[in-house]
């Protein structure tokens, strides 16, 4: 296992850290409006707010820009966090100097809004080292290794250079071609099953399917996924969250159609509790909530030796408790890591029966 350490510097990138902030000389300006917008604006003033797609047209007293407004001399912060590497080369080709919200956030003094799923990390590796070490060890080919590598550097550095080579790459999320074996009639969990995104690349690898149980726990979403979905037949629409255990959760419905986490559960249900038949794939994509729902599927995963495709980077402990939890339960399962973004979201864990593949 390659990784760096926590004193890693990009000199390169902490020098224009430094020269957004204190230069006078440079116009400096932000490309995108978002919470690390307003974050940076508290502590810099800037020239301009850069947005190619909005109407808004001022913020915070700022003009909003296109591209082609700004002077080529110009300091630009990218505060883009799903794509990052098509920024990158966009300014590049358009030659401008540039850095990312991510490299302002770590070499700035200031207190600044967190990165998603990063600000756990440093911590729960530094206590855990060996048992990462050990996840690293279970995974079943090199570029699983790879990704492991690449994608942990990141948390360390938070240096993009990192995360080179990854794509937002959806449609093979869940469906890999290289990991995942052909499967007739397939019954699908799709947990986490929010508007029904998922749902379409379900039916598109599997049109022969014989039963998909999407489950969301928020209604609105759920609603959305049935005014698309509804019409085709051996959908099941179930309406709760997956946890360990059947519980209610008070939150108003109104409040959960307007939170910021699209994972909101009025009520949680354990996947044992809601599928009595065998199936062959589990998704989990629930927000923090995979640990939980591995054990409320405990009897699911030992009756049926499904395939899971399981996110892990919500939180950081993800990244070996999945593996542990999971392999509690069955050990005979090889173990695969694959990215589809071009920042943090979206590293999936892939537990593959061995007897699919043998």
């Amino acid at each position: 296992m390659h990784l760096i350490d926590f004193d890693y510097i990009n000199e390169t990138q902490r020098a224009l850290v430094e020269e957004f902030i204190h230069s006078t000389k440079r116009k400096k300006y932000i490309l995108g409006i978002n919470k690390f917008t307003k974050s940076v604006l508290k502590y810099v003033e800037v020239d301009g707010i850069i947005d190619d797609f909005t109407r808004v047209q001022s913020s915070r007293k700022k003009e909003i820009l296109q591209i082609q407004d700004v002077p080529k001399d110009a300091l630009i912060l990218a505060v883009a966090m799903g794509s990052p590497q098509e920024v990158k080369r966009t300014l590049d080709a358009l030659g401008f100097t540039h850095f990312n919200y991510l490299s302002f956030y770590k070499y700035s003094p200031f207190d600044l809004a967190q990165p998603p799923f990063m600000e756990d990390f440093k911590e729960d590796f530094l206590a855990n080292k060996e048992v990462y070490k050990k996840t690293y060890k279970l995974l079943a080919d090199e570029t699983s290794k790879t990704v492991f590598e690449k994608v942990l550097n990141f948390k360390i550095s938070y240096d993009l250079t990192f995360m080179q080579g990854f794509t937002n790459n959806h449609e093979a999320q869940y469906f890999d071609k290289e990991i995942i074996p052909e499967i007739k009639n397939i019954r699908f969990v799709d947990g986490g099953g929010y508007v029904g995104d998922t749902l379409k690349e379900i039916i598109k690898n599997y049109p022969d399917f014989n039963t998909i149980y999407c489950i969301e726990p928020n209604a609105l979403h759920m609603n959305i996924a049935k005014r698309d979905f509804g019409h085709i037949q051996n959908i099941h629409f179930i309406n709760c969250g997956l946890g360990n255990k059947k519980e209610l959760d008070t939150t108003s419905q109104e409040a959960q159609n307007n939170c910021d986490h699209h994972y909101q559960a009025q009520s949680i249900n354990t996947l044992d509790n809601l599928i009595n038949e065998k199936v062959d794939f589990i998704k989990l994509d629930i927000e923090g909530a995979e640990q939980a729902a591995i054990e409320g599927a405990k009897q699911t995963i030992v009756n049926s030796h499904p395939i899971l495709a399981i996110c892990i980077y919500h939180k950081a402990q993800d990244w070996y408790k999945v593996p542990q939890k999971v392999l509690e339960i069955r050990n005979d399962y090889d173990i695969y890591l694959r990215h589809y973004m071009e920042g943090i979201y979206e590293t999936v864990m892939y537990f593959i029966p061995k007897k699919v593949i043998s």
